[in-house]
């Protein structure tokens, strides 16, 4: 048994657990484990303590309970790390993150829309210019050299709008498919674009290589064209629906909306998205445009949502709700107990590539020569690389190592905490706010599920 449950006097400090109470049920979230546990009063009482000594705690119990069934209590909570919890920074193991599964290609730092809450300066990334073949064709060769044993790689074609280089990316992917089979792996296209350049050709060569494509579409028209549009002002939604009718009736596009202050209504936003046809959904705010008030907007209107997705579950269109990527995505972590200790896999395993070659985290960070991580021509700076992921890593985040929602959020976009606070650690405190409002929402939805629901929708 635990040295402290011999010891009446030791004081017990609650971990980092949230606690709910769902219909008449109370609960316990556990980042640790990642999970929900059902509680009795007595373990509330203790995790809602505050430097009691386990004496005290004992003669506090709403139930009373023997003294050795009392300290197997506490040496259980001890051992799950709910009381007296150990914080720990944590040692990456750099040697699982040299090989890397995907690569971002800048194919053109232009676009041809002027969107008003473009984050890369009307995508050019204060560098204007085309990715050429030969930096293409060594970028392929670097993901392969630098794979490992991982035989299913991935290309993400990125702008700007990289159709504007279609060509190239015609040759990208005819060299990428013969140095892949050369070398016993499989490489999948994803492409994320606007919309307003697909043509029948490039839709057949969509189909012919399997190529993921998701664009941008903000909801209604009015909402669309009031952020997204041309230089001459004029609204893109409408060349955006007649190029893009054929991939969406046969199911084959996904979309990307971002939110605004002016436009927070999941709930609508998804229903008009459904109405087009779209085979996934996930929504974002711009992050610079919103303040706490609009922050706070958005938690509402997330609750909202979720009730929308119950009623799709109750209706049972489950591959309705599936779509719900925004709803889904908090799902799966807490079902699968999966731990997000990074927000996404920015150098832990993919880069995005420039038009030169250059080496970042994420395509957000493009022309950031203070995170320039290496280039194709040469290799990963490890070094840069090393000091980014222990950085990052949400136990080695002071805000987030204390906090219980880390394992679930994986601490904000990189790209986004460093804009908005000045380092790539330090998620906002509002966008921190919304994330945990969002997830008491995610747990009452989770808990309303049936086990039969939960396995149609979770697996």
């Amino acid at each position: 048994m635990n040295e402290l449950t011999n010891v009446w006097e030791e004081r017990i400090t609650p971990g980092d657990v949230m606690l709910l109470k769902h219909n008449s049920t109370k609960y316990a979230y556990v980042p640790e484990s990642n999970a929900l546990y059902e509680i009795d009063n007595n373990l509330e009482m203790i995790l809602k303590s505050e430097n009691e000594t386990v004496s005290v705690l004992y003669n506090k119990l709403p139930s009373p309970l023997e003294k050795g069934e009392f300290l197997e209590v506490i040496d259980s909570l001890i051992e799950n790390e709910m009381i007296n919890q150990e914080r720990k920074t944590k040692e990456i193991e750099t040697a699982h993150f040299q090989t890397i599964s995907a690569l971002t290609l800048m194919m053109v730092q232009e676009c041809n829309l002027k969107c008003t809450y473009c984050y890369a300066g009307d995508g050019e990334y204060n560098e204007k210019g085309k990715m050429n073949f030969e930096t293409a064709k060594r970028s392929v060769d670097f993901l392969i050299q630098n794979s490992g044993n991982i035989e299913e790689l991935t290309l993400v074609f990125f702008g700007g709008e990289p159709l504007l280089n279609f060509e190239t990316i015609e040759q990208v992917v005819q060299y990428a498919n013969k140095l892949a089979e050369t070398h016993h792996k499989k490489i999948k296209y994803s492409m994320t674009c606007n919309g307003t350049l697909i043509t029948p050709k490039i839709i057949n060569f969509i189909r012919a290589h399997d190529i993921y494509v998701q664009i941008s579409v903000d909801g209604q028209k009015s909402a669309h064209d009031e952020n997204r549009f041309y230089g001459n002002q004029k609204g893109s939604y409408e060349i955006i629906m007649n190029r893009t009718e054929e991939l969406r009736n046969k199911n084959q596009l996904g979309v990307r909306s971002t939110l605004t202050p002016a436009n927070t209504n999941y709930t609508e936003i998804y229903q008009h998205l459904f109405s087009l046809n779209f085979r996934s959904a996930f929504l974002a705010p711009a992050m610079q445009m919103f303040n706490r008030e609009s922050f706070e907007d958005l938690g509402v209107e997330f609750e909202v949502l979720t009730q929308y997705f119950l009623k799709l579950i109750e209706a049972k269109e489950y591959s309705k709700a599936k779509k719900i990527n925004n709803v889904m995505k908090f799902l799966q972590r807490l079902h699968s107990g999966f731990e997000s200790t990074y927000s996404c896999g920015a150098e832990v395993n993919f880069y995005a590539v420039d038009i030169h070659g250059d080496l970042y985290p994420c395509h957000r960070f493009v022309n950031n020569k203070n995170y320039k991580q290496g280039n194709v021509y040469s290799d990963i700076d490890h070094y840069k690389k090393n000091v980014f992921l222990l950085e990052a890593h949400t136990s080695n985040r002071q805000n987030c190592n204390y906090c219980w929602a880390r394992n679930l959020c994986g601490g904000g976009c990189h790209h986004e905490n460093y804009e908005l606070s000045g380092a790539v650690t330090s998620p906002p405190v509002d966008y921190c706010r919304l994330t945990k409002t969002q997830l008491h929402s995610i747990f009452h939805l989770y808990l309303t599920l049936t086990e039969e629901e939960k396995e149609i929708l979770l697996g």
